[in-house]
């Protein structure tokens, strides 16, 4: 699968329109690499429509403005990757919510993924010190 097909297959799942990346894109300040100027819509949809090779510094840009990885961009596991996912979290009760928050977190940009990651390592780090001192003070009322 050529990476201008893969693009627009992420496109879809993800309920965005070529002119939606677009915007995204110019938006994201994406430069064309001969000229240093952002490209304008046409040349956008000249990519996108497969008329013009996408650049390898565009990669980025464009797996941003879609909200996903780069390596996302040229593998087509996804379908394998949700089924596994969904399999895991149908198999047992407890697990069925997961399914819903992984499709959120899915949603986030890779950037905001990381942001999320990081507020939750953070908010783990203060329970945990929250339970430690709760722990000790019990401790020491015994």
């Amino acid at each position: 699968m050529k990476v201008v097909e893969r693009i627009n297959e992420l496109l879809k799942i993800k309920g965005l329109s070529k002119k939606d990346l677009a915007n995204r894109l110019i938006n994201l300040g994406m430069k064309a690499g001969k000229t240093g100027e952002v490209p304008t819509l046409s040349s956008i949809y000249a990519y996108l429509n497969g008329n013009i090779d996408i650049k390898a510094d565009m990669i980025p840009y464009i797996a941003d403005a879609i909200g996903v990885y780069e390596q996302e961009l040229f593998s087509d596991k996804e379908k394998d990757n949700q089924k596994a996912i969904h399999k895991i979290c149908t198999s047992k009760p407890l697990f069925q919510h997961y399914e819903d928050l992984l499709g959120l977190i899915d949603a986030l940009s890779p950037k905001n993924q990381r942001l999320l990651e990081e507020i939750l390592l953070e908010n783990l780090r203060k329970d945990r010190l929250i339970s430690t001192r709760l722990e000790r003070d019990f401790k020491a009322e015994i």
